[in-house]
């Protein structure tokens, strides 16, 4: 009898450890965007490490109708191709929404790109794409964002 007290109440406090893990504010959240549109659209990401360097990536894919799943200390740029940037000026007007954003440099092919956030170092490290360019990048916290067609 001693022994089932034991397990039941070993259970129970490791079940309330593991709540409070999976409840706590200093764990990572997710923020999530979803592609409404019918075309694929191209994401790349940016965050600033520990070394306090900006550090951007890309290129992920995301399907029409899916979802992609991200740190929500995340920016965010979104374009369907080299030529079409997807409009995001909408999140800026939320209303009681802090939404930051930042100047970054993308690079057209697969990449990760450290100090990204001068012109200059952009345009020096072209890689051989001419196309390279500073965009804007989202902070949209621990939300979902619809990407869909705008007027």
């Amino acid at each position: 009898m001693i022994n089932k007290s034991l397990g039941f109440c070993s259970l129970i406090l490791l079940g309330l450890g593991l709540g409070e893990l999976a409840f706590s504010p200093k764990m990572v959240q997710g923020a999530e965007m979803c592609n409404f549109r019918n075309e694929i659209v191209r994401v790349s990401g940016a965050y600033i490490n520990k070394d306090d360097i900006w550090v951007t990536k890309g290129w992920w894919l995301v399907q029409p109708g899916e979802c992609m799943v991200y740190p929500d200390n995340w920016y965010t740029y979104v374009e369907v191709d080299r030529d079409q940037t997807v409009e995001r000026t909408y999140l800026l007007d939320l209303e009681d929404e802090e939404i930051q954003t930042v100047n970054l440099c993308v690079l057209q092919d697969r990449y990760t790109f450290y100090n990204g956030e001068e012109y200059e170092v952009c345009d020096k490290h072209h890689y051989g794409f001419s196309d390279n360019s500073m965009q804007t990048f989202y902070l949209i916290g621990s939300r979902r964002e619809i990407i869909e067609y705008t007027r």
